[in-house]
């Protein structure tokens, strides 16, 4: 294991690298912003004051409805230097889940742009940009009903905030049910990153782009404080624009680290393969996140857009956990633990003891779900978290994820986890895209739903006859319906609770 840093806050800790770094660019956009780290530290200096002047203090909840944007980034950063803690109300909440989010939370202050309504009920609001203004004290109160005047804005407070206070609340991926709240203290997280970064060979030359929204660990963990920690540069780009302009983007940022999901990838392929072929030669850290990543997509990125994917494993609540940096390309997924973290096996599957549930150790891991016991008493069994997925361990003590438990089917010759089944029927041609569900989570039944969208060129008929002959071969029985699309939750994840309720099996609401 990694000794112990010191204790570091995260704003402290951006604040430092900005010593170094003063006028380099920190944070820029895709549609032609940017700031100095310089810049970035004045403008989160001003935000906390802002903050500050509507009440918001130490151990405090501040709720966001934000699209990307630098003074998004320098908002976390002013909530992490007050010893605030934010929450974003996530793009997928319907009114129904922004009440459920707002009652977990209990925010004293909503902060937005006005892209989206929220209905907040009485929660004091304030636009982000009167935060942003030189001089706090004038910018306007809080909107919205049973909201008092506001006092003149003090300044931030001198020091920043002891660094074992918690500087935010998120949601975990919501693809097994309504999202989960857990929190994050500010030197544990400071810590796991840096860690990482040394183990990945990150350093401040790099750039990093980042296509996620930043209500989500993937972008904040994996790009924007990867970035800042390291002295780098961090581009934002919209979450919504269309593979062929993230393409594009890749290019002409000439961004050496990115990180995305294996759909993600596969739809850059497509959209390099509409051009012949689209090289991306700078891109030396393209990290491909998410449980399960298929050889073909590996080998289609090395075709196509020239590059090595480099798999990475972890979650939102225990940071990164493993990951492959080999600079060949490796079909076989195998990963290794980063260092400072521990890892074993939970064995599940009599006959089977290379195969079982993957067990992390680490000394700076979140604290856990909030308000959540039952999930925190499964999930973090403390010093260890179990992580709900499966994985293989090699003789050569690598390990190849490969769903999870919820996903093991009972097959004719042993477990098969869904995602491999998945690709098995992708690949026999009149299937576009499947998912297979298993009918028992958890269970280790040979019972699935498959939800499917046909091929081009295929009948919906095409499809399920072929679905039906490869769980047949397996022993696998079950349903399956042809849908026009997969639904995906906001990280890119497949929306298995509304797949659920769309098959009309148990554990579909969320």
């Amino acid at each position: 294991m990694a000794g112990t840093m010191t204790a570091t806050g995260l704003y402290q800790a951006v604040r430092d690298v900005a010593d170094d770094r003063a006028g380099t660019v920190a944070v820029r956009t895709t549609d032609g912003q940017s700031t100095s780290y310089t810049g970035l530290v004045e403008l989160t200096d001003r935000i906390a004051g802002g903050l500050a002047g509507h009440g918001v203090r130490a151990g405090d909840t501040v709720a966001v409805v934000l699209r990307n944007s630098i003074g998004y980034v320098a908002l976390i950063l002013a909530v992490a230097r007050l010893g605030a803690r934010y929450v974003p109300l996530m793009a997928n909440f319907d009114d129904a889940g922004v009440r459920t989010a707002l009652s977990r939370a209990r925010p004293a202050l909503l902060v937005t742009d006005g892209h989206r309504r929220v209905d907040v009920d009485g929660l004091p609001v304030v636009d982000l940009d009167p935060l942003t203004i030189a001089d706090p004290s004038s910018s306007p109160g809080p909107t919205g009903p049973q909201t008092p005047d506001a006092p003149d804005a003090p300044d931030a407070p001198d020091a920043p905030a002891e660094p074992t206070a918690i500087f935010r609340l998120l949601w975990t991926s919501g693809s097994t049910g309504f999202p989960k709240m857990m929190a994050w203290r500010q030197d544990r997280f400071v810590t796991e990153r840096r860690r990482w970064l040394a183990d990945t060979g990150i350093h401040a030359d790099d750039v990093f782009f980042c296509r996620h929204t930043l209500d989500v660990a993937h972008a904040t963990d994996l790009h924007v404080f990867a970035a800042l920690l390291a002295g780098a540069e961090l581009v934002l780009a919209d979450p919504q624009a269309p593979a062929e302009v993230l393409l594009e983007q890749l290019a002409a940022h000439a961004t050496t680290v990115t990180s995305a999901l294996p759909q993600h990838y596969a739809d850059l392929v497509d959209a390099a393969r509409a051009q012949g072929r689209f090289p991306l030669p700078a891109l030396r850290r393209p990290l491909c996140g998410g449980a399960y990543l298929s050889p073909a997509i590996v080998r289609d990125a090395a075709d196509v857009l020239g590059i090595h994917l480099r798999q990475i494993y972890g979650s939102t609540e225990f940071g990164l956990a493993m990951g492959n940096m080999a600079d060949v390309v490796q079909t076989d997924g195998a990963l290794l633990p980063v260092r400072g973290v521990g890892t074993r096996l939970e064995l599940f599957v009599p006959g089977h003891p290379d195969v079982g549930e993957l067990v992390l150790y680490s000394d700076c891991t979140s604290e856990g779900y909030v308000d959540a016991p039952e999930a925190n008493a499964r999930t973090f069994r403390r010093p260890e978290f179990f992580t709900g997925d499966v994985a293989r361990r090699s003789p050569h003590g690598t390990y190849r994820i490969l769903g999870r438990v919820s996903e093991t089917l009972a097959g004719a010759t042993g477990p098969l986890l869904a995602p491999v089944l998945d690709e098995e029927l992708t690949a026999a041609g009149a299937v576009a895209a499947a998912v297979s569900l298993a009918v028992h989570p958890g269970g280790y039944r040979d019972e699935v739903a498959v939800a499917a969208v046909a091929a081009d060129g295929h009948s919906d008929q095409d499809a399920t006859k072929t679905i039906a002959e490869i769980l047949a071969a397996h022993g696998l029985v079950g349903t399956v319906r042809i849908v026009p699309a997969i639904p995906r939750t906001p990280v890119g994840k497949v929306d298995k609770p509304l797949l659920r309720t769309m098959l009309g099996l148990s554990g579909g609401v969320r």
